[in-house]
């Protein structure tokens, strides 16, 4: 379904008036032998009717565009949905007290509903008499069909700003995708460098003088293009739309547990505290373990990187809906708000020194994201630098409960 728009994204209400639409108003006006011809669009909010285009209406209008809204006859179209035939103006009740009836001398009127992509009525094609006039069935039918044709470039519109929309999305990704291609090939150069170089030393020297500084730099190297290979694979099955959730019972304590144990060396390097506060106790949910593995590896993985001081924490509660909140929190270096959003875009990261300093494939995030959103999860993120972050994930699982026993599964 395409989207409905406002007037003005459409161009229903501009400056200059549209050629395809003033052709179809001028033929109207020549087929109904009506010296006025318009289209008209009613915006509420505003308390105005707009004439998109219009032909011999009173120069003082013409040049106006707009009317208020409780001077528009087109209103009457809008309320009916259907084609609103006044053969004398000043003889019906609706408009024999409207001011521009009489301000311009008009006697006779026939409007019919052009519609939004969504099928609402936004306005009406409309001719105008200064005589009365009994409008025919065919007056009707002939402005009914070239109404229509409205309809149609209103569509059309809609449909041109989502392609546009599309296609400027697709260049934004292809030139992210074109700097993550250079990225990655630096990231990937890099340790293979020193685990190249590494290798050839080792075949130069003895094995016992170095061979603990050679082989501690291999398992570095071998560590970050592992996380790189793994990011990158990871959010290919994604595009691919190859990634799919297989739910199972699940603690997702343990689950919890297990990925902090992961940090505690690189943690205790750093002399930073790891904690989890596990409110669920030994209930279990259906859910992804890999999905959800993931996403705290990821989240955690962060906090401990990029906190050098105090401490990184797991904490897991339901709210009062039921859902899981899985929250992350760190005393780190913090995220600015301007890169709020944007970390969770593809090969974003939080500023170019956070690039520089700490390396990594700017996915992470984005992978998050993707995953949370195919449990049909939310993310939020609060943080500030140098005050740390707390990024909560709310999701919807299902808890496993024996109704007999009235009790949870352990």
């Amino acid at each position: 379904m395409v989207k409905t728009y406002s007037f003005e994204m459409l161009g229903l209400v501009s400056k200059d008036m549209d050629p395809a639409m003033l052709n179809i108003i001028e033929l109207s006006a020549r087929m109904l032998d009506a010296p006025a011809s318009f289209v008209s669009v009613l915006d509420h909010q505003k308390a105005r009717q707009f004439f998109s285009v219009c032909t011999g209406l009173p120069p003082e209008l013409e040049q106006a565009r707009q009317t208020p809204i409780e001077h528009s006859i087109c209103r009457f179209v809008q309320e009916a949905e259907t084609t609103v035939v006044i053969p004398d103006l000043l003889a019906d009740p609706r408009t024999q007290e409207n001011p521009l009836v009489h301000h311009y001398g008009l006697r006779a009127y026939i409007g019919v509903p052009i519609h939004t992509v969504s099928g609402k009525v936004a306005g009406a094609l409309c001719c105008m008499k200064d005589e009365t006039r009994n409008w025919t069935q065919a007056d009707r039918e002939i402005l009914e069909r070239l109404a229509l044709c409205v309809d149609d470039i209103i569509k059309a519109r809609a449909l041109a700003l989502e392609e546009r929309k599309a296609n400027d999305l697709l260049r934004q990704k292809a030139i992210a995708r074109a700097g993550f291609v250079a990225h990655i090939s630096h990231e990937i150069r890099t340790p293979l460098t020193g685990i190249i170089g590494s290798i050839r030393l080792l075949n130069s020297m003895n094995v016992d003088g170095h061979a603990g500084e050679l082989i501690s730099l291999l398992n570095r190297s071998s560590v970050r293009l592992l996380d790189v290979v793994n990011d990158t694979l990871e959010l290919a099955k994604l595009d691919a739309n190859r990634l799919k959730i297989v739910e199972a019972e699940w603690n997702l304590g343990k689950i919890a547990r297990d990925v902090l144990e992961t940090y505690q060396g690189l943690a205790e390097t750093k002399g930073v505290a790891l904690r989890i506060a596990d409110g669920l106790g030994e209930r279990l949910y259906r859910c992804d373990r890999r999905a959800v593995e993931s996403v705290l590896h990821n989240l955690f993985g962060n906090a401990v990187k990029f906190t050098q001081q105090g401490e990184a924490a797991i904490s897991l509660h339901e709210d009062d809906f039921g859902q899981v909140i899985i929250g992350i929190m760190d005393t780190g270096i913090g995220i600015p708000k301007k890169y709020h959003k944007s970390i969770f875009d593809e090969f974003e990261q939080a500023g170019p020194r956070i690039a520089r300093s700490h390396g990594g494939t700017g996915l992470g995030m984005a992978i998050v994201k993707r995953l949370v959103e195919l449990m049909d999860g939310h993310i939020a993120l609060d943080s500030q630098p140098g005050q740390g972050t707390h990024i909560t994930v709310t999701l919807p699982l299902e808890p496993v409960f024996d109704a007999v026993q009235s009790k949870w599964r352990h």
